[in-house]
């Protein structure tokens, strides 16, 4: 397992947003990274910061910081997505957006995408035949060197489904265990149902239809996930997304739920 975290949570928020590309701490935030000895990360971009992220008008600056920083891409989450403000889910523009991201991924060896279908861009509400057409919308755009994982707030029995018409060596899951506990399903149920196609796991703790909490402190069962992972022989990526807490500094936070996660899933610091 390869235990990373998502951009932006070692370095000050952006405008006290939650998840947002750290336009004027990225490179701050690898030296921060390599410090604590975290040398996986998964890229965020942003509508407020699509025109100014560097992966996309100075990929070589990029490799050459994430190279001077032991730092390397393993995923990356597309919040530009959910935030495009379009009634359609996947539209022409996100069409155009798409291209443009996979380009840059292949630049720089990234080979997970995040595709967040949730919020304003949940599929719960179609038909299943209708989700399959929506994403193989997108199947010609992908390279072959690229996987797309899908994070849905889909029930784990309808996602069981949904599979069954996808090309699952292209389409995978990005499992968010604080979200799955928001939603109030059964990590058992859901491992059950789709565990072989997991390739992402966004390690996050969360109250049952509340807010994200520090990890243990929510409804997640966090442990009892991480052990059963662990007992199912995962050997993917562990994405570190858990709540900041007010007055404790963001590094060595990190590092707090880096150790919680390691312990707890036997690997050795």
């Amino acid at each position: 397992m390869k235990i990373g975290f998502m951009q932006g949570r070692l370095v000050k928020p952006v405008k006290s947003k939650i998840q947002e590309f750290p336009i004027n701490d990225w490179e701050y935030e690898l030296e921060l990274a390599n410090n604590i000895n975290l040398n996986f990360i998964e890229w965020v971009i942003d509508k407020n910061s699509i025109d100014s992220n560097p992966i996309f008008f100075n990929t070589e600056y990029v490799k050459n910081s994430l190279k001077k920083n032991h730092i390397e891409i393993g995923s990356l989450s597309d919040d530009f997505f959910l935030q495009i403000d379009n009634p359609e889910i996947i539209s022409n523009k996100i069409l155009i957006h798409l291209e443009s991201v996979f380009k840059k991924m292949i630049e720089l060896e990234i080979p997970l995408y995040v595709l967040p279908l949730l919020e304003s861009k949940s599929i719960k509400d179609l038909e299943v035949k209708e989700q399959v057409v929506l994403l193989n919308k997108i199947k010609h755009l992908v390279p072959p060197e690229i996987k797309i994982c899908l994070e849905t707030d889909l029930k784990p029995e309808t996602v069981k489904i949904l599979f069954e018409s996808l090309d699952s060596n292209l389409f995978k899951i990005n499992y968010d265990i604080g979200n799955s506990a928001y939603e109030g399903f059964s990590y058992k149920d859901e491992f059950n149902q789709y565990f072989n196609l997991i390739e992402n796991i966004h390690i996050k703790d969360r109250l049952y239809k509340g807010s994200t909490v520090p990890l243990g402190e929510g409804d997640a069962k966090i442990l009892d996930v991480l052990n059963e992972i662990k007992i199912r022989g995962y050997k993917k990526n562990l994405i570190l997304q858990a709540a900041r807490i007010n007055g404790v500094n963001d590094v060595k936070l990190v590092s707090k739920y880096k150790k919680f996660v390691e312990d707890a899933v036997g690997k050795k610091h």
